[in-house]
């Protein structure tokens, strides 16, 4: 539930992003932020309990915690004009991307 949450905020997030600055050239994703949502997504799999990992579940963890985060963070950054923003969201996001290794609906659960 944690994951399908983030994943909604990132899409809205990025889907604002495109269309605020439609008509200024798109710019690249930085690798930081995509190192940044990895770091997210370890951390969040060592609060989570280190759940037992399945190659189905960690393509889906990658992708939402560190693409979607990445890009989302590139957004936060722009609309924002803060840096710490897109570390936020990238770092966030990440973490939230981990909880979808999680056996149950919820942790601590």
């Amino acid at each position: 539930m944690i994951a399908i949450a983030a994943v909604l905020v990132d899409i809205v997030l990025i889907l604002t992003h495109r269309v605020r600055t439609s008509s200024e050239p798109v710019e690249s994703t930085t690798w930081r932020h995509m190192a940044a949502g990895l770091a997210g997504c370890a951390a969040g799999w060592l609060v989570i309990g280190r759940p037992h990992i399945v190659w189905d579940d960690l393509s889906l963890t990658l992708i939402c915690g560190v693409v979607l985060a990445s890009e989302a963070a590139h957004a936060a950054r722009s609309l924002s004009g803060r840096a710490w923003a897109g570390w936020t969201t990238a770092c966030a996001s990440g973490a939230a991307a981990a909880t979808w290794l999680l056996p149950g609906p919820l942790p601590f659960s």
